[in-house]
């Protein structure tokens, strides 16, 4: 029921900011302005894991996946033929110097003269 106190968590100093349950496992996280994050088991109320991070938290969120980082990444074949377009358009353009062209291959402009150091 809502409202009811049902655990009481320790560990704490300062404001709790972020409390998430885990959608299928019996664990809650929580975050603060303190900057850690902690896990907490609700069966025993054993903190399970607690982590500093660099930066204050003010959310936070769970997913029911477990091997998340293990999973590889879905392939795009769409993404590939866009690199191929991407590379006949690079291929197809006149490549420009960086460089300024020197004055005096110009013509009708003079080159500026240099004054000498007099060393």
């Amino acid at each position: 029921p809502p409202g009811r106190v049902l655990k009481c968590l320790k560990g704490f100093a300062g404001s709790v900011r972020g409390l998430q349950c885990h959608p299928s496992l019996p664990l809650v996280a929580s975050c603060g302005l303190d900057r850690f994050l902690r896990v907490h088991d609700l069966g025993d109320k054993r903190l399970r894991h607690k982590v500093y991070l660099k930066s204050r938290l003010n959310c936070l969120l769970l997913s029911s996946h477990q091997d998340w980082e293990a999973r590889e990444a879905p392939s795009s074949p769409v993404k590939v033929k866009e690199e191929e377009e991407g590379d006949e358009l690079w291929d197809s353009m006149e490549t420009v110097s960086t460089h300024p062209p020197d004055p005096a291959a110009i013509p009708g402009k003079r080159a500026k003269k240099r004054k000498s150091s007099g060393l």
